[in-house]
């Protein structure tokens, strides 16, 4: 029977071959975006991380959705932006400008083998970048284009580990669900828990063999 695979995106799919910048480059990156002075840029950085990451470190909080939130904090910081300097900024300030990316070409084999014997395909992250800049960021560096859906937390709701999450993108008429991931605290316990298959995924030395054996393919 047809199985439901949800792929993590960060350490699976997607490698991050640098940390994600500290605050005072994050500000850098806001001001130049938006010609704000440093200081406004450092106290507008300051509001969104602590915002982000207060909900991140609570597995059951809801992240609120990416564009709202930077949407707010420059208005309460005074600052002037339409959804189109929202846009611009969110992708100039998070996004892949500095080529902190690479595509893992074995989940990207996996994916299209997966799928290409009849298995659906989703994926699940928890992330910054809203949906259609994920899928933008996705699709720049060669993602299989196999995605039945997807799960963003920056479009606002629950992320991993939240069991809402895997209940939304695993929604459907399944028998079986696969969680791939390489975090086990995130994708593969809550997944266990829920009664779906998993396999763990080790960044630093990639190997979908599991997944084929599991699946049979």
């Amino acid at each position: 029977m047809p199985a439901l695979v949800v792929f993590d995106c960060f350490g699976t799919v997607v490698t991050e071959l640098t940390p994600m910048p500290e605050a005072p480059e994050l500000a850098r990156r806001l001001a130049a975006a938006l010609e704000l002075p440093a200081a406004t840029a450092a106290a507008v950085i300051d509001d969104l991380i602590g915002t982000l990451w207060t909900a991140l470190t609570d597995p059951a909080a809801e992240q609120p959705a990416s564009r709202a939130l930077l949407a707010r904090v420059l208005d309460e910081h005074g600052v002037p932006a339409d959804a189109a300097a929202v846009d611009r900024t969110l992708w100039h300030v998070m996004g892949p400008d500095d080529g902190r990316f690479r595509l893992c070409a074995p989940a990207a084999e996996a994916m299209v083998r997966t799928a290409a014997a009849g298995h659906t395909v989703r994926m699940v992250s928890t992330c910054y970048l809203p949906g259609d800049q994920m899928r933008r960021l996705l699709a720049g560096l060669g993602v299989p284009d196999v995605l039945d859906a997807c799960l963003f937390s920056a479009d606002g709701g629950p992320k991993k580990p939240d069991p809402r999450a895997f209940a939304a993108v695993g929604a459907g008429d399944f028998t079986r669900r696969v969680m791939v991931g390489d975090t086990p605290h995130n994708d593969i316990a809550p997944a266990r828990e829920l009664g779906w298959d998993t396999v763990q995924v080790d960044a630093a030395a990639p190997d979908f063999t599991p997944l084929h054996a599991l699946l049979g393919i």
